[in-house]
C-alpha cells in the first residue's frame, strides 16, 4: 500500500509546475502532514522530488517534483 501512496504523491507533484508548500499538499491530499513528509522524504531519497525550506513563508517546507530538465538542463 505504501508504494501506491508514493505514486499518488509523485503524480500530484509532477503535474504542478512549481513548488508547493507541504501543508497545502497535505490539505489537498487529505493526508496528515507527518505521514506526507515521510512519503516525500522517501521520494527525495529516490531522487524524484526536491524538498527545501522557504518560499513566501520562510518557515514552510516546500516540495517540488524533479523533471527531465532538472537532470539534463535546458537541452530537453
Amino acid at each position: 500500500m505504501f508504494g501506491r501512496r508514493k505514486d499518488v504523491v509523485y503524480k500530484v507533484l509532477s503535474t504542478k509546475k512549481r513548488a508547493v508548500a507541504l501543508h497545502k499538499l497535505s490539505a489537498e491530499l487529505e493526508t496528515p502532514a507527518p505521514a506526507l513528509l515521510k512519503t516525500v522524504k522517501e521520494l527525495e531519497s529516490e531522487g524524484l522530488v526536491e524538498v527545501f525550506y522557504g518560499g513566501v513563508d520562510k518557515a514552510s517546507i516546500m516540495v517540488r517534483a524533479k523533471t527531465l530538465e532538472d537532470y539534463f538542463g535546458s537541452e530537453v
